[in-house]
């Protein structure tokens, strides 16, 4: 790994032919060497050894860890962090993975990060669960969209399978640069749900749009067809400016909520690079196999987050047929399984 690390190095520096030649014959190597069998998952305590548990508290970039405090709330018994290793180097850890274990859906990654107790935060999801079943249709296994407190989702209710336990991935950070292109990532999710396993249960994320506020942006100067079409059909032009040019806290007014949602839409699953997803966060979670399942409003107090993606979060579900759609992104253009809420956002 270390040798692919300094070949990598020196291409940025130098990109020469013989050293990308060598980069390529060094990912053959390591693919070959780190695969799904020869990887290891363990769940983190505070009785792991003083270098892992350094590593895990200096690995969260999104939601960084800045006390001991922080750590031991992590570490909390609603709360869990996985390493992904190779069974030879069981100190270097290659993915960190942190989980929130509840009984109903977070609506907001800050209730996670402020270490609530369990019983808070079972008390706080079931509520957010009654409000979603309100408004459930009959129908069995419909699509439900609900706008409760700022909250757009697509959330799925199998009439016989109600969920009653929810596992959130909030945080996954990928450690060894010389593994990309390899998914260490997707097999970290697959491993600790695995270990998590329990009837009537859900596996999701609550993940930022990192770059969402400055595409709008960019495509309203370049008169993206599409972008001027959503603005056009939902709001004024100038109101949208206006809101893209206000600090990062400023809330976003109910009546332009539809519209930056139809944005957002048309981001995470249209706008693609050389066929891959745009939004680098969305890449990785349609790469492995999930569904972009549902947005939300107010997912984040933070306000860098904010003022990256205008307060809105993604939930993307791992469901049990996310491994073999996980195979089908290994072509050039990808197609972004959706739910019904979102599908609706693209109309």
């Amino acid at each position: 790994m270390d040798a692919r690390s300094a070949c990598n190095d020196m291409i940025v520096k130098l990109p020469r032919p013989e050293l990308m030649k060598l980069d390529k014959t060094l990912y053959t190597v390591l693919r070959r060497a780190v695969t799904f069998d020869t990887t290891v998952i363990t769940r983190v305590s505070k009785d792991c050894a003083p270098g892992i548990l350094s590593i895990v508290s200096n690995s969260d970039r999104v939601h960084p860890i800045r006390t001991d405090r922080d750590l031991t709330c992590r570490l909390a018994n609603n709360r869990s962090v996985f390493i992904l290793t190779h069974r030879l180097l069981p100190s270097r850890p290659l993915v960190v993975l942190h989980v929130a274990h509840s009984a109903g859906m977070f609506q907001c990654v800050s209730d996670i990060k402020e270490g609530m107790d369990k019983s808070s935060v079972d008390s706080l999801c079931r509520r957010e669960q009654e409000n979603i079943k309100s408004a459930r249709s009959d129908h069995v296994g419909v699509d439900v969209i609900q706008d409760t407190g700022g909250i757009l989702s697509s959330v799925h209710f199998p009439a016989s399978h109600p969920f009653t336990n929810v596992n959130t991935f909030y945080s996954i950070s990928s450690l060894e640069i010389a593994l990309r292109g390899i998914p260490c990532g997707g097999w970290c999710i697959s491993k600790a749900k695995s270990l998590l396993a329990a009837p009537h249960t859900l596996y999701t994320t609550l993940s930022p749009i990192p770059g969402l506020r400055n595409w709008i942006n960019v495509s309203l100067k370049r008169q993206h067809p599409r972008v001027v079409q959503i603005i056009a059909s939902g709001s004024d032009f100038p109101e949208v400016e206006l809101l893209l040019s206000r600090p990062a806290s400023t809330p976003i007014p109910r009546h332009l909520r539809p519209t930056v949602a139809r944005l957002a839409a048309y981001y995470l699953v249209k706008e693609k690079q050389r066929g891959r997803v745009l939004c680098p966060v969305g890449h990785f979670h349609v790469t492995n196999g999930a569904v972009l399942w549902g947005l939300r409003w107010g997912g984040t107090r933070s306000e860098e987050m904010q003022a990256q993606s205008l307060g809105l979060m993604v939930n993307y579900l791992y469901d049990s047929d996310a491994p073999a759609r996980a195979q089908q992104y290994d072509s050039d253009d990808m197609v972004m399984h959706v739910g019904r809420a979102v599908e609706d956002l693209l109309d």
